[in-house]
């Protein structure tokens, strides 16, 4: 979910893009420390669903034109000329954008709460050792977001990382699915937006279940989406080694087997999937569960990178049945690996990874309703969580004071209230509507007219206990009381 794209819905809605004549390079980072230098850095670890959203949050923040983005695996890094919706601190002229998503969100709050140095990327071992690939790219075509230079990085992450400090966790929900108290208990925790996840199949399994409901086949619209109810759904993420056709599912496909490529227990993605589509227990001892005594979510090897994706999910016969991802991007490898080699699988992800006609996923009805904005508002998809942004307690990081950061955090915040901001953060809709991430009435002050047709992008609903305490176990109930 998340913090990454409303940055840059900000800086698009307030028209503030500037235009510059290059993209600034690894070799322009010139700071002799963190806090010394023309760039000032900011840093965040967490949730591998928003970093479709951080990468349009960096881009509305950058002047227009002037960005690098560097890429190991879950580890990135956005260079730029900083734009005048961001504020840096005296001296600076330059953003560097961090954001480590190993491990999801469990892992990238829990360094946040215990202050543990992580490894980022290095922009001065980038300059030197990256050994990589560059393309340009521009994720929204005529919107509002400009093109920049995309690095892919050949280099062994340890040859292009320093450890530091996290400033920002973001989840997809609530730190405490991710463990006992003493694993958040540094934190102050703040909702920002509406994650919509969804249930994502390959293609193949997609046009099986079209051609079986009387559906144009290959068509990605709404009103051809196929459904699966949720006791299928349950079933897919349960029961180790089941197959398409005991779901009465014909795929035709020689193998078939369902395989599964979810996300680690520090996930939270995963968190999500278990609370509100899989309806599981909680993979995590002694955190947070919505439900007790129920069977739990099936695991298997675990895929820290790209190259582990293919090579468990792309041979001619799969390492496992199940996949247990690091990053959304894990999750896309081994589902495009599975469709490449005619398998079924199911994964985990949120609906801001858009389907295209050539991709290998499809996004699928559950009990016939589509995980779009009109049926949120509408109340009727439940399937979404309320992303929660993690600050520490106390003032015990640096950050907390020095100048440029708490006016980043405001905008941050802010930001996420806007539903024209969420709108540039989604960078399009789906092919089935608009989806992905939507503003929160219940962080507004007053609380804004619910909109139940989804129009506007805005979540009518609230998932707070008692108007203050963020609960994703919550179902949703009117934010306007």
């Amino acid at each position: 979910m998340k913090l990454n794209k409303l940055s840059l819905a900000v800086v698009a809605a307030c028209g503030v893009m500037s235009t510059s004549a290059f993209a600034l390079p690894a070799s322009s980072y010139t700071n002799t420390g963190e806090f010394a230098g023309d760039t000032m850095n900011i840093r965040v670890s967490g949730a591998t669903a928003q970093d479709p959203g951080f990468l349009a949050a960096a881009l509305s923040y950058c002047s227009a034109g002037t960005m690098h983005r560097y890429s190991v695996s879950n580890n990135f890094v956005y260079f730029c000329t900083a734009g005048a919706a961001v504020t840096p601190r005296p001296g600076a002229t330059k953003v560097a954008f961090y954001k480590y998503s190993v491990g999801g969100s469990g892992s990238g709050v829990g360094f946040v709460n215990s202050a543990t140095p992580i490894p980022f990327l290095d922009l001065d071992k980038i300059d030197t050792s990256c050994a990589g690939t560059s393309a340009t790219a521009d994720i929204d075509g005529t919107g509002p977001l400009s093109s920049f230079v995309d690095v892919t990085c050949a280099a062994a992450t340890t040859a292009v990382t320093t450890n530091a400090v996290s400033y920002i966790g973001i989840s997809d929900v609530e730190p405490s699915f991710f463990g006992a108290p003493s694993s958040y208990n540094n934190l102050t925790a703040e909702g920002l937006a509406s994650v919509i996840f969804g249930v994502p199949v390959t293609r193949n399994v997609y046009e099986a279940l079209q051609a079986q409901q009387g559906l144009t086949v290959g068509s990605l619209t709404e009103a051809n989406m196929p459904s699966l109810s949720q006791a299928q759904v349950t079933t897919m993420y349960t029961q180790l080694g089941q197959t398409w056709g005991n779901l009465g599912i014909n795929t035709g496909l020689a193998d078939d087997t369902i395989y599964v490529a979810r996300r680690a227990d520090s996930s939270g993605t995963q968190k999500s999937f278990e609370a509100v589509i899989g309806k599981t227990i909680n993979g995590t001892s002694g955190a947070k569960s919505c439900i007790g005594a129920v069977e739990p979510f099936v695991a298997g090897t675990d895929v820290l990178n790209n190259a582990a994706a293919d090579a468990l999910c792309a041979a001619v016969d799969a390492g496992d049945v199940v996949a247990q991802a690091s990053g959304s991007s894990q999750v896309l490898r081994c589902m495009e690996g599975h469709q490449s080699r005619a398998r079924g699988a199911v994964g985990v992800l949120s609906t801001e990874y858009k389907q295209t006609a050539g991709g290998s996923i499809r996004f699928v009805k559950i009990n016939g309703v589509a995980p779009t904005h009109a049926q949120v508002a509408a109340g009727n998809y439940q399937q979404y969580t309320d992303a929660s942004l993690n600050t520490r307690t106390g003032g015990t990081l640096l950050t907390a004071a020095a100048p440029g950061y708490p006016a980043f955090l405001t905008l941050l915040k802010t930001s996420f209230a806007t539903p024209s901001t969420v709108a540039i953060i989604n960078a399009g809709n789906q092919t089935f509507g608009p989806s992905g991430l939507m503003a929160l009435d219940a962080l507004e002050s007053p609380v804004p007219a619910a909109d139940y047709s989804g129009a506007t992008g805005r979540n009518p609903w609230s998932r707070l206990v008692g108007g203050v305490e963020l609960n994703n176990c919550q179902s949703g109930k009117a934010a306007a009381f």
